[in-house]
Parts: structure tokens; sequence; C-alpha cells
């Protein structure tokens, strides 16, 4: 085996250290001009030399010019951030996209004297059927109203209205004499914060549970905008009127009469200002909006 070996390299170097002349003539004089003697060996070590050198170079190009832009692959993390941006907005016209649909499409029922009805938004719907109990007063509430009642020169949680009727007539009422009926049944998420822009209270319920009127009413608005979704709005007596959003169906059209306690929506996480399934209840009084937990225990 190592006679085999040693014959082997024996052949290798004898190869490898084979001479060449390289002659260079005048092409019209044939007056040598120069010779150069080589070896396989020396010529190997050029080619491997050039190549390793126009490597390093192309390397280098690639790496320190933009010439890198245009090979497939080659990503740079510092557009990483602006990619990741892009990808964002698309998502945000996407979405806007689709809400600019659907308002399209009610604008078109409505155009075309097709408009959606009940039995439409709610064929696909099952709803979970609820009774319509009246709020327990809250024993805190009847005593702190009881400590502004003493105080004559302050009227507090009252309010001025007409009764509905063939004798309509002006009087003073105070809100813990309404019996209002929960708009839903669930525990409260987003507080009521005026300072935050925030002028009603989040409720969060499971899907498909139905929304109730707080007294009863004429529906003034029911409709689809971008920011709150399917939207209801209703308007009481004594000047009061109750505000329903994000709702994934309405189940009333505007100026339709409802009773206390009757299923006007479906909750729901409809329109941009919302981040999961729940109902926006705000409640307002001559203009001003009431924070709902004066009126509502909520679970």
């Amino acid at each position: 085996m190592s006679s085999k070996w040693s014959s082997l390299k024996n052949k290798l170097r004898t190869h490898l250290e084979k001479s060449f002349l390289l002659i260079l003539r005048d092409e019209e004089t044939f007056e040598e001009t120069a010779s150069y003697k080589l070896t396989l060996l020396n010529i190997y070590i050029l080619g491997s030399s050039i190549l390793l050198v126009v490597g390093i170079l192309l390397w280098l190009l690639i790496v320190f010019t933009p010439l890198r832009k245009y090979i497939p692959g080659y990503g740079d993390v510092s557009y990483q951030p602006e990619y990741t941006k892009l990808q964002k907005k698309l998502t945000e016209v996407e979405e806007q996209l689709k809400a600019q649909e659907v308002y399209i499409e009610g604008i078109q029922r409505v155009l075309t004297g097709n408009p959606q009805t009940s039995k439409d938004i709610t064929k696909d719907v099952k709803l979970v059927q609820e009774s319509a109990q009246p709020v327990k007063r809250i024993r805190e509430d009847s005593l702190l109203r009881n400590e502004f009642e003493s105080q004559p020169l302050k009227k507090v949680n009252t309010i001025s209205g007409t009764y509905s009727g063939a004798k309509a007539t002006i009087r003073q009422i105070d809100l813990a004499d309404i019996k209002f009926f929960p708009p839903l049944s669930g525990p409260q998420g987003a507080r009521y914060g005026p300072d935050k822009d925030h002028l009603g209270v989040d409720i969060i319920a499971p899907a498909n549970s139905p929304i109730k009127a707080v007294l009863a009413g004429t529906v003034l608005q029911s409709d689809w905008t971008l920011e709150n979704g399917h939207m209801i709005s209703i308007q009481h007596d004594f000047n009061l009127v109750s505000i329903y959003k994000h709702n994934s169906a309405l189940l009333k059209k505007t100026g339709a009469q409802v009773k206390a306690g009757e299923v006007i929506a479906i909750i729901g996480n409809t329109g941009t200002l919302t981040n999961g399934p729940h109902l926006h209840f705000e409640l307002w009084q001559n203009g001003r909006p009431i924070n709902p937990a004066l009126v509502f225990k909520f679970d």
C-alpha cells in the first residue's frame, strides 16, 4: 500500500515539475522578445491566486456598495422597520376599504328601496333570550341623593322634560325615580371618562347577546359609521337620549317606536374605535352626558 502511494506521489510531483518554455516573438520579424520558463505548479498557483483575488474584490463590491440591493434574497436589516410600517398601513387601508364597501352597500340598498330588514340581519344570528328586569336601586346612590337633596341651592340628577300624551306637562324628575332597564348584562370594561373623551361605558358580554332599550322611546338614528360601526340612538321622555355603539346588527329602523327592555341590536365589534366585542353605551340629558354608573349597577 505504501509503495503504491509513494509511486503515485512521485508521478504527481513529476507532473507538476514538468517545465515549459513560453516564448514571445514579434509577429512581423519573428524576433524573440521574451521567454518564460514555467511549470504546471506555477500555473496552478497563479490561477488560484487570481481566482482568490477576484472573489475578494467581488465580495467587497457587494457588501460595501449599493449593488447588493440587486441580488435576489439579499436583505438589509435597516429597512425592516420601514417594511413593518408599510405592512401596518396596508392592513389599515384594507380594513377601511372593507368598511367603505359595507357603507356603500347600505347606501345602495337605501337608494334602490331595498333596505335590510330585521329578518335579513338576524337570519344567521341566534338571539339569547333574557327576561327584562328593572334595575334595583343602589343603597349608596340613594344615600348620596338624599344628602344632596338636603341642600336647596343644588339640584343633582334632575332633568326637566315633557310627558308624552294629550296633556303634556313640564316637571322636574329625579333619575332615581325612572325605572331603567339594563341594556346588557355583563361586566364593565372601560369606564366613564370625559377627560379622555370617553363619554360612556363599555359593557362586555358573549357573542350574539341581545341589546335592549333602557326606556321606551323613538329611534333617532339607526345606521353605520366608520368609527362607531352599527350604531343606534333612542330619544326618550324628559330629554333623555341613549346611544348604543359597535353592534353587529341593528334590529330597529330610524323612527321606530320601542318599548323599555325591547331588543334593538346584537352585540358586536364593528367600527374602527373598538378592539373587541362589547357595547359602548352612552346616556345624555339636555345635550350633556351622564355617567351610566350612576344609574346602572354593572356585574
